[in-house]
């Protein structure tokens, strides 16, 4: 029987950003489960992140949460049942004289950001490191969801996060470390090739026949935009933009026939 497999990203794919999934999805997902296809999660955030925003896979549900494949920040960490299998660190990989560099570099570009877009909210928390993968979020991971508003008007009109991404690149070389746009409020810092191809030449992943995958971030400078490439061109294999959880629903509808 070939072995299928179907990963997800998180925000705007299988949750509203920073929300929680809804019963739709999980009812889309428990029928994508019983049609035969393997279930991942792959996400920048980590696992508390995936456990909070997907807690209804948790609960008492037909799914069998034993089986799904839970691939955080970008698949640099593997848990499954409930047990984590692999991780990796970035400090380890780039050195601490490296990381300091990419630090105060940051911290300059935060206070570009406040100094030059003044009409930004400012919330605290602006970097977590999460191992793996550093992120950075110039209004503050404490924002609420109408500060998170405010900045996603600001950055789509003055476009301030791609700016900033072209301004990192004339201080590190793109064959050191990554940028990439998280969800639609940070970036994700990470070594070269710790995106989320990462686990596909690991078992058990470089068994599956067939990988489906769909995420909100596939074009240039979003953190799905590797994999949804590489799948693209891959015999048996597919990859989905979509731009929010309902759409997601549809393809799981489309690829099982419903």
């Amino acid at each position: 029987m070939e072995k299928k497999l179907f990963l997800f990203d998180m925000d705007g794919t299988l949750t509203p950003p920073r929300k929680k999934m809804s019963y739709d999805v999980l009812s889309a997902l428990e029928e994508l489960q019983r049609a035969g296809w393997d279930i991942g999660i792959i996400s920048g955030s980590d696992m508390n992140y995936i456990e909070q925003q997907c807690d209804l896979l948790f609960d008492l549900t037909p799914i069998d949460v034993t089986k799904i494949h839970f691939l955080p920040c970008n698949g640099t960490k593997y848990y499954k049942s409930f047990k984590k299998v692999w991780e990796y660190d970035m400090r380890s990989k780039l050195g601490g004289d490296f990381m300091t560099r990419v630090y105060k570099t940051l911290l300059s570009f935060q206070g570009n950001i406040v100094a030059m877009y003044l009409e930004i909210p400012l919330t605290g928390n602006f970097f977590q490191m999460r191992g793996s993968v550093l992120n950075w979020c110039p209004i503050g991971r404490n924002a609420t969801t109408e500060d998170r508003k405010i900045w996603q008007k600001i950055d789509e009109k003055w476009d301030i996060r791609k700016l900033f991404i072209d301004q990192f690149y004339t201080e590190f070389s793109p064959d050191e470390i990554t940028i990439k746009l998280g969800g639609e409020t940070s970036f994700d810092l990470y070594p070269v090739g710790w995106n989320k191809t990462f686990p596909l030449n690991k078992k058990p992943f470089s068994e599956y026949e067939k990988i489906y995958f769909a995420g909100d971030r596939c074009l240039k400078s979003g953190n799905d935009e590797e994999l949804y490439n590489f799948l693209k061109q891959k015999e048996k294999c597919n990859a989905f933009q979509v731009d929010n959880p309902k759409e997601t629903i549809l393809i799981i509808e489309e690829t099982i026939g419903k």
